[in-house]
């Protein structure tokens, strides 16, 4: 039996297998710990202005003068500003995990720099959108209905940021397969973007006429979100 054994030899390599050749997990990056960890620390700060916020923001669902009642509040709308602000923190970071930004550009660089890329996209939106609106008619620093029309994205933002917070952690927790969860997280996405360009037009066509209603939502709202869509995909 033991010359069974004899002359055999050892295919395995004889050297560590190089770390690129792994495929590093999204934690594993250690730039996206360090803004998970700040992310989550003024998140936990923000928390009872959060919750504060809720039943106005419900609101804002269920009925677009919701979003006007909120705008007439100053001291809701300011806080609804700082809250939309740290939750797109939030935003940044489900997309980036979940892949649901992901144009060649930003996967072909390394993994420290993809969440950059991806703040980067979703800021570029946020200040075209501004932009666009600036050169409006609908510019007015005074004006209640034109802070409604501008800052209304918000509240569609912070319900959907808080949405996927929560279907992320409830994604891992029951390991659903990355594929799956990625459509979910899309469909909820689709969701709410489809609600804040109705509640839009709504808020529109209260002051507009139909035609001009479609026309600075295509410019106002549409434009914009369809050059992200096409970023992200590219």
């Amino acid at each position: 039996m033991p010359d069974l054994f004899k002359g055999g030899s050892l295919d395995m390599p004889v050297t560590p297998v190089p770390h690129e050749g792994l495929d590093l997990v999204w934690g594993d990056c250690m730039v996206n710990r360090i803004a998970v960890i700040v992310t989550m620390i003024l998140f936990l700060l923000e928390i009872s202005d959060l919750l504060s916020l809720m039943p106005h923001l419900f609101r804002c669902v269920t009925r677009w003068k919701g979003n006007l009642e909120l705008e007439h509040s100053v001291s809701t709308a300011r806080t609804r500003n700082t809250v939309a602000l740290v939750i797109a923190m939030v935003l940044c970071l489900v997309v980036d995990r979940w892949g649901l930004i992901a144009p060649s550009f930003k996967t072909e660089l390394p993994a420290e720099w993809q969440l950059a890329v991806t703040a980067g996209i979703i800021t570029g939106y946020a200040v075209l959108r501004r932009l666009l609106y600036l050169a409006s008619r609908f510019r007015s620093l005074i004006s209640e209905y034109d802070s409604c029309l501008r800052h209304c994205v918000y509240n569609y933002q912070i319900l959907l940021s808080t949405l996927m917070l929560v279907s992320s952690l409830l994604l891992v927790i029951f390991r659903v397969p990355e594929g799956a969860a990625r459509v979910i997280l899309l469909i909820e996405t689709a969701m709410f973007v489809l609600l804040h360009v109705v509640r839009c037009g709504q808020i529109l066509g209260s002051r507009c006429s139909i035609i001009a209603t479609i026309l600075y939502l295509c410019a106002l709202e549409i434009l914009p979100l369809g050059i992200l869509a096409f970023v992200s995909t590219l």
